[in-house]
């Protein structure tokens, strides 16, 4: 028990100096630092060069002039035939057959003349069930040759041809009617359409 605490101190003491003389070894030593390594330095050197400057010429491109635009298609105007008994798509118009053309010194009169006249599309409820019909319409040419307020008149079987009718009847287009040399309305214009299968 009484060699421990005298066996401690001495070793301490011994620690203690060998740090002591490592430190003071540690400072002694005198070392040469080496030059630091220089970086390489970029010199840049400006040339100057006598040149001159090309002046490139530029040609305008040439335009050529477009081709002249084909002339306007000729519109197909379905021209039906005012006798009675016949027509195109069995159009039966009620119209003066003669379209009486009487030359006086205030112009010429004549009657309407159909222009363009757009046959109706058959039902399909119809043509499912075979159905064929007609229908009789009246309605007012205007001066310009518009249709104004077509009515059904009558139609067989029904009704179930009206509405295509109708609708077909409002695209025609006429020539108006002349009477002393100006543009008149014609009303009362009676028309049957008759819808028929393909056979």
């Amino acid at each position: 028990m009484n060699l421990r605490f005298p066996i401690a101190t001495a070793a301490a003491v011994c620690v203690t100096f060998f740090l002591f003389w490592a430190m003071q070894a540690l400072v002694s030593v005198q070392g040469q630092l080496s030059d630091a390594v220089r970086s390489p330095s970029v010199d840049f050197i400006r040339l100057k060069r006598d040149t001159t400057p090309e002046t490139k010429k530029r040609e305008k491109p040439k335009r050529e002039k477009p081709e002249q635009p084909p002339p306007p298609p000729d519109i197909s105007m379905s021209k039906a035939s005012l006798n009675p008994g016949e027509g195109v798509g069995g159009i039966v118009p009620d119209i003066d057959p003669t379209g009486a053309l009487d030359v006086t010194g205030a112009g010429a009169d004549r009657d309407v003349v159909p222009l363009v006249r757009i046959e109706p599309d058959y039902p399909m409820r119809a043509r499912q069930r075979g159905i064929e019909g007609w229908v009789l319409l009246e309605f007012t040419i205007t001066k310009v040759g518009t249709i104004k307020d077509p009515k059904v008149l009558s139609s067989h079987p029904g009704t179930i041809f009206d509405r295509s009718a109708l609708n077909a009847v409002r695209k025609w287009k006429y020539n108006p009617s002349i009477k002393n040399g100006a543009a008149v309305a014609r009303s009362g214009v009676r028309v049957r359409l008759d819808f028929e299968m393909d056979r």
